[in-house]
């Protein structure tokens, strides 16, 4: 009797550190937001000649359930508080884009908004400076951000205070706590499955 009340408590302690395990290995990745990995124009450049597209790329895949942007914003703003585009977004994989459009030669500020993996709104913002280096006629800017005909998300600028450490990878986030919790909760299970085993033994 000794001998298999101690293999159904092995089997237990071992069933629950499995279980434990997986939470905390596996819970932390599936919470965690995107986060900024480049740009173009990226923060702090001065940009002499215009890219094939503006772009933002976040370290894996965007949430684009509608499939035309819904919930992404990439506006162009200069210092005039002019923009540029007619907001129309394209989500490809871990990127979203624009065409480059721009007005004339001066400072602009990038204000992005993406719908991370995780379902949660992610936001921020940067600045370029745009110096072209030979003939260029400026685009003309609007007095709010565009749309792309009702089809995008970024009928106005996203809230730079949403998303603010999108620029590095998260040091922590919801799912190593909820895994952490699991792992207790794993381990209380475990304890408490071996006191009620040792109880029963010195009653007989």
């Amino acid at each position: 009797m000794k001998t298999a009340a101690r293999r159904r408590l092995t089997a237990v302690a071992i069933g629950g550190i499995v279980v434990a395990a997986s939470v905390l290995g596996l819970a932390a990745p599936a919470f965690a937001h995107n986060f900024l990995v480049s740009s173009d124009p990226s923060a702090g450049e001065t940009l002499k000649t215009l890219p094939s597209k503006f772009i933002i790329t976040t370290n894996e895949g965007l949430l684009d359930l509608s499939g035309h942007g819904q919930g992404f914003a990439f506006d162009v703003e200069d210092s005039h508080h002019r923009f540029y585009g007619d907001g129309c977004v394209t989500v490809t994989g871990p990127s979203m884009s624009i065409k480059p459009v721009i007005g004339a030669a001066g400072k602009y500020t990038v204000i992005w908004q993406i719908v991370s993996a995780d379902g949660h709104i992610v936001s921020n913002q940067y600045t370029f400076t745009w110096k072209p280096s030979g003939a260029f006629t400026p685009a003309v800017g609007a007095s709010h951000p565009q749309d792309c005909g009702g089809k995008s998300g970024g009928v106005a600028p996203p809230d730079p205070h949403l998303g603010t450490d999108a620029y590095a990878k998260p040091s922590a986030n919801l799912g190593l706590v909820l895994g952490i919790g699991g792992g207790v909760v794993g381990l209380g299970v475990i304890l408490t499955l071996v006191l009620l085993l040792t109880g029963r033994k010195r009653k007989k």
